[in-house]
Formats: structure tokens, C-alpha cells, sequence
């Protein structure tokens, strides 16, 4: 990842096929699939927003790093605006540039906020979401694949799965780490659907965010939004629940048939 700033949504779409094709040409499993494998429809969760409520840890995560490096205050309406909901390395490189702080500072701050965010994680700051991580069991229970697609990185999201008891139960997780686009850009959902060799269109993305469900959206996925925004921000989202459901999920499903 190099340390301009992201491009912005939308730009560059047409080549994320190209690089989700290239990334399973070269994988036997993966070629060859019948036309039935790839019909399968799975179902893709957001992390942050669906799993776990971890919000205000990464906010106070990265206005620490900020501050332990010597380098100016985060405000809180920067992060919200301008950083929330989108990969780590694109967020901080925006906030550095908003702050006039050299991009050279983008690695330091990011691992220190990495540090400090397994600290409040591991230390039980962060709340678990009973109702996606119910549904999360119900839909394995029911024997669909599910993957999880995240703008964390790999540790975060390892930490937060082991969190939630879900870490060894899902096998496809989609991290910032593994795409060259984070959302609202459609390859993370892309991936996500390869790795699951489901076909995105018989598939459902679970998400909170603007940024997320136009991600899912663009890759051809129906969205189901949990209202942890205000419902003008869910427009894009195929259904909006206030309470994240397995019936809900499975209606959804079954209309998809």
C-alpha cells in the first residue's frame, strides 16, 4: 500500500475484477468449480458494527497513537468524518494529511494504534453485539458459508473473533491486508464471495455502515443494514433492521431463490 491518499469510491472498479480473477486463476480448488458451486449463495458479515461495537476503541486507539507520538490531537468530528468505517492505513493516511503531518509518520502511528486497540480489546473495552454474533452461529448451524469481510487488520480481527468465540469457526475472513481496496470499494465482498466460491448475487453482505453497504452493494451482493447509524445514512441497504435476525436473514435468502 503506498502512502498517497486513497482513490475515491468508485475509481478504479473495472480493474478489481481484473485483480479478484488473477488472485484464484493460480488456484486449483478453485478452478474447475461447477456451475452449481458457484451459484451457492453465502452470507458476508461486517465486523465492526455487526460483531462487535468497537467504535469508540478505535477512535480512542488511534487519538492515543497520535498523542504518545508527539503529533497533534485527533478531534473526535475528524475521526467521524472523515476516518470512520474505512481500512486503518487509508484513515490515518487522511488524517495525517487533514492534521499537515507528513505521510512519513502513516507506519509509526499505525502500529502504535494497533498496540494500543489489542490492549482495550483484550481487556474487555470493546462490547460484543449478542445479536450478530447469534446470527453469525445461526447461519453456520444452518450450514451456509459465511465469511467475515473487514477494513480491520488481520490481528484486529483475530482478536476481536477470539472476543467473540467465533475465532476457528469461519473459515474465510477478509481483511484490509488482503485486498489492494478497502470498502466502499466492491473488492473486499469480491473476495470474499471467491473465497466462499458463492455467487455474490445469490448472496447477502451484513453491514452498518454507508461506507459498507455501498461496497456490497457494488459487488452485486443484497445488503442487509443494522440501524447503528441513523436510517437517512441506510438508504442504499436492501432492509434495514434495528435487531440483526437470523429470520430476517433467511427471508432474504429464500426471496433470492
Amino acid at each position: 500500500m503506498s502512502s498517497s491518499l486513497p482513490s475515491p469510491p468508485g475509481a478504479g472498479w473495472p480493474r478489481c475484477q481484473q485483480v479478484c480473477n488473477a488472485r484464484t486463476q493460480g488456484d486449483p480448488h478453485r478452478r474447475g468449480r461447477s456451475s452449481v458451486s458457484r451459484e451457492r449463495a453465502g452470507i458476508l458479515f461486517d465486523l465492526d458494527g455487526v460483531l462487535i461495537n468497537s467504535e469508540e476503541a478505535h477512535y480512542e486507539a488511534t487519538r492515543r497513537a497520535f498523542q504518545e507520538l508527539g503529533l497533534p490531537e485527533l478531534p473526535e468530528q475528524l475521526y467521524r468524518t472523515v476516518m470512520l468505517g474505512r481500512p486503518d492505513r487509508e484513515a490515518i493516511a487522511t488524517a495525517l494529511v487533514a492534521l499537515a503531518v507528513p505521510l512519513g509518520w502513516l507506519e509509526r502511528v499505525l502500529q502504535q494504534k494497533v498496540l494500543i486497540y489489542r490492549d482495550l480489546l483484550t481487556s474487555g473495552a470493546v462490547e460484543l453485539l449478542p445479536d450478530g454474533i447469534a446470527t453469525v452461529e445461526a447461519a453456520l448451524t444452518a450450514g451456509y458459508p459465511v465469511a467475515v469481510v473487514t477494513g480491520s487488520l488481520a490481528d484486529e480481527a483475530r482478536w476481536a473473533l477470539q472476543a467473540a468465540g467465533l475465532a476457528g469457526r469461519i473459515a474465510v475472513v477478509v481483511t484490509a491486508e488482503d485486498v489492494e481496496h478497502g470498502k466502499p470499494h466492491p473488492e473486499p465482498y469480491l473476495v470474499g464471495c471467491q473465497r466462499l466460491s458463492v455467487a455474490p448475487q445469490r448472496s447477502i453482505a451484513v453491514e452498518d455502515s454507508p461506507a459498507g453497504i455501498t461496497a456490497g452493494r457494488a459487488a452485486g451482493l443484497r445488503v442487509v443494514a443494522v440501524a447503528r447509524y441513523p436510517l437517512s445514512a441506510l438508504v442504499q441497504a436492501d432492509q434495514v433492521v434495528t435487531e440483526l435476525t437470523w429470520e430476517a436473514l433467511a427471508t432474504l435468502l429464500e426471496a433470492g431463490d
